[in-house]
């Protein structure tokens, strides 16, 4: 992982926390988690005299009330009174359970198509991987957690509870990342390829895809290429130009060198597996000390890639943002003066610089961190790809299962506005109701679009219909609720 020993020395894995939403910064190892601000302690503290309140007007004991959507709601309530109004919720949303019940009916159908996921095989060797599993459960006030994480937590079973029960997300795509050392990758393509099938038989309908991971320079890398294609069957192509995302590597690459990466574009585009998710941005803190190829995670080799290949669609995960940025007052100010941030600006000016419309962007880590972190900046992130890439080229994504369930981001991304004084500065759109337009084909619309899905902007039929979507039923009905677990590493300055 992108952290050095002293890095880990000052980062836990398994605090105190007990909040349907992070009040802090969570990693999943790949950037240096900044302290806990003084803005975010305060949300920390308004949340739980919010939750002791709303608790008993609810009529719930405070464990009950934190891990219903009575609680997610008080959660948007509290990060509207500390950082603005910008979340829309309503009081009753948080006290009345028959409100919170219509929303949450209301909303349910919505097509969330989540193309950013993450679990390790079964057989997965290296127990460090445990301080991806932010140990967090919600034990009411002041509990400890039940137990400590394990390698079980990441593992498929938990994956499909915490992905596919505990929250509102239909259909997605389970990557990977690759490693120098290829015994180290959470998933092989082949064991990719063999959830996919083993989740999809379990649920009866087509619920969860597959990435193949593609390793430009390793040995051998253009032949595992022609075996995903024959054997493997993604629905897409994953790669990291910096290579080895947890760790130093000898094979960075840019997406516009013609010598080694266009022989596998071609490979792609003939097998009409057309999509090519691109790791980039998501850098650690000290990322010009310790990764010398630094440069190859920003985006100034996408722009050629994609007039090159008109024929490919290039997605660009993480918005291509760096998310110690936020924390960094220079970056805050230049973003409040003239809109940019880092990367994310740069990404969102490609089509309009370089005349290709082919380049697309997904928000996995980058809007959940932002969302609780620096909402203004989330949602200026939003509106900025939004206008610079058009509505139809973003793309939802969440990093789950590293951050536990994914439903606390797609209700902040569901109630989030873009601040009217940011619209009128910078001519940035808003971001509409929770099932309006820009929101539904964000959350779903643009990947059904992009992977041709039966239905196209809406769910598929079978989906709807499927095994899987009784047994939600079920697990609904059992009264069971989210556990509010997250996952990774925070910073040790917030032990109490």
């Amino acid at each position: 992982m992108w952290l050095s020993e002293g890095d880990q020395a000052r980062l836990l894995t398994d605090p105190e926390f007990q909040f349907p939403i992070p009040t802090r910064v969570i990693s999943n190892g790949e950037y240096t988690p900044p302290p806990q601000t003084d803005v975010q302690r305060e949300l920390e503290a308004r949340l739980s005299a919010d939750a002791d309140a709303y608790s008993r007007l609810a009529g719930l004991d405070r464990r009950r009330f934190l891990r219903s959507s009575l609680g997610l709601s008080a959660a948007f309530l509290s990060l509207n009174s500390v950082f603005g109004n910008l979340f829309n919720v309503a009081k009753a949303e948080a006290i009345d359970p028959a409100a919170a019940r219509e929303r949450s009916d209301r909303l349910a159908n919505q097509f969330v198509f989540d193309g950013h996921l993450h679990f390790v095989h079964d057989d997965y060797p290296d127990p460090r991987v445990t301080g991806l599993r932010f140990a967090a459960r919600q034990m009411g006030a002041g509990g400890l957690p039940d137990r400590r994480p394990t390698l079980d937590d990441l593992k498929f079973e938990n994956f499909a509870k915490e992905v596919y029960l505990d929250s509102d997300t239909a259909v997605g795509i389970v990557s990977s990342a690759t490693s120098d050392k290829p015994e180290l990758m959470f998933l092989t393509n082949r064991q990719i390829a063999e959830s996919v099938r083993r989740f999809n038989e379990l649920a009866g309908s087509e619920r969860l895809f597959g990435h193949a991971v593609f390793r430009p320079g390793q040995p051998g890398w253009l032949e595992e290429i022609e075996e995903a294609i024959s054997e493997h069957k993604p629905i897409s192509w994953k790669g990291y130009t910096i290579g080895d995302p947890l760790g130093p590597s000898r094979f960075a690459w840019r997406m516009d060198d013609e010598e080694l990466v266009y022989p596998a574009y071609e490979k792609m585009q003939k097998a009409g597996i057309n999509t090519i998710c691109v790791h980039k941005g998501l850098l650690p803190q000290r990322y010009e000390e310790q990764l010398p190829t630094w440069q190859h995670a920003n985006v100034d080799d996408v722009g050629k890639a994609a007039r090159d290949w008109p024929g490919l669609n290039f997605v660009i995960y993480h918005a291509a943002l760096r998310p110690a940025v936020m924390f960094d007052p220079a970056f805050i100010e230049v973003f409040e003066r003239t809109g940019r941030m880092d990367w994310v600006t740069d990404l969102a000016e490609i089509p309009q610089k370089w005349g290709v419309s082919n380049v697309w962007a997904d928000v996995g880590t980058s809007f959940g961190s932002a969302a609780i972190s620096h909402p203004r900046l989330a949602a200026g992130m939003m509106a900025t790809l939004v206008k610079g890439l058009g509505p139809d080229r973003v793309l939802w994504g969440t990093d789950a299962v590293w951050y536990g369930s994914p439903q606390w981001q797609i209700e902040a991304f569901r109630r989030i506005e873009t601040p009217e004084d940011l619209r009128r500065k910078f001519g940035w759109p808003e971001l509409g109701a929770a099932d309006g337009p820009l929101k539904n084909a964000i959350l779903g619309g643009n990947s059904a679009m992009l992977y041709k899905m039966t239905g196209t902007k809406t769910e598929p039929a079978s989906v709807r219909r499927d095994r899987l979507a009784h047994y939600k039923r079920l697990y609904q009905s059992s009264g069971e609720d989210r556990s509010n677990a997250f996952y990774g590493f925070i910073h040790s300055s917030q032990r109490r």
